[in-house]
């Protein structure tokens, strides 16, 4: 397989290393002013400048950011062979620009492993488990690009599926997940959590270990027996107190913030948002946020001690 990934950020250097490492031809595509060249050269891939190089080739994976999707394939297009297929990690840019009617002289596919870069590269050589799922809906030999995403999968470690979907499917559902409990329920939770313990006087050590650390734990033995096991397991007092939180904190109120979440994901609302939103600005100010909370503090105190 002769594969060019477009970019070199987190999730990109995961699939390159994990397809090296499976036997794959990969080629890392780059702006000749980039300073990943040496990055990627340094741990053995080749490399290749965007632009006519790209002729020689005819199976892309454009794993940037998806704000630049657009402007990657409006600016190399002319370097893109007819029939040339492109591979995304995620649905969101595919169905925010319509790519499938703005060029459709391409295959669009899609293959999103469920997992963070850090993660996928983790996985892969700890010979671990993980998921993903793919589609075939912006191509034209349905068949045979099915084929390629299931050899693809398999090289960069998703051991189960890949299952089939669509692309706003994938893009809609990874939307509402980020949102509703992945990215923001568990640490802003586990913060406020941790604050609270905070207040009453428990050691930030144990503080820490409450409400940040075992939050790996529970969500292992979550995934490793499923709910009805667990909750099978746990003791009394978890049990007791785990429903009554419940019926007191998802509420009537706590429903209707998750359909306005949802509803503008659907209604097209948040690609919106997205648009209008200075990313790099708000990412400064939650970068800057974290790093000023004391249980960022303790977690790279401890750290050593519990994760090495």
């Amino acid at each position: 397989m002769h594969i060019v990934i477009i970019g070199f950020g987190s999730q990109a250097k995961a699939w390159a290393l994990n397809l090296k490492d499976s036997g794959a031809n990969v080629y890392i595509a780059l702006r000749e002013s980039s300073p990943s060249i040496k990055e990627a050269e340094a741990l053995g891939l080749k490399t290749l400048k965007l632009g006519p190089d790209l002729l020689d080739f005819n199976i892309f994976a454009v794993l940037t950011p998806d704000s630049t999707h657009e402007k990657i394939l409006n600016d190399y297009k002319e370097f893109i062979n007819k029939d040339s297929k492109i591979i995304l990690a995620h649905g969101f840019s595919f169905v925010k620009n319509s790519f499938q009617e703005v060029y459709p002289n391409w295959n669009f596919l899609m293959l999103a492993p469920k997992a963070i870069a850090s993660e996928v590269r983790f996985q892969f050589e700890t010979k671990g488990k993980l998921g993903g799922v793919f589609s075939v809906e912006g191509s034209n030999n349905k068949e045979s690009d099915t084929k390629l995403l299931k050899e693809l999968a398999r090289a960069i470690g998703i051991t189960a599926g890949p299952y089939e979907t669509t692309f706003k499917n994938e893009a809609f559902a990874d939307l509402y997940s980020e949102q509703s409990i992945l990215c923001s329920l568990i640490p802003y939770g586990a913060l406020y959590s941790f604050k609270k313990l905070r207040e009453k006087g428990i050691s930030k050590e144990m503080a820490y270990l409450e409400c940040w650390y075992e939050v790996k734990l529970i969500t292992d033995a979550l995934i490793k027996l499923g709910p009805s096991k667990f909750f099978n397991l746990i003791s009394p007092n978890a049990l007791i107190g785990g429903e009554k939180a419940k019926n007191l904190l998802f509420n009537k109120e706590f429903e209707a913030v998750n359909n306005q979440l949802i509803e503008d994901i659907w209604t097209g609302k948040f690609f919106k948002e997205v648009e209008e939103i200075d990313f790099e600005n708000l990412k400064k100010e939650v970068k800057t946020f974290w790093e000023n909370e004391e249980i960022t503090k303790v977690h790279n105190e401890l750290s050593g001690e519990l994760f090495s």
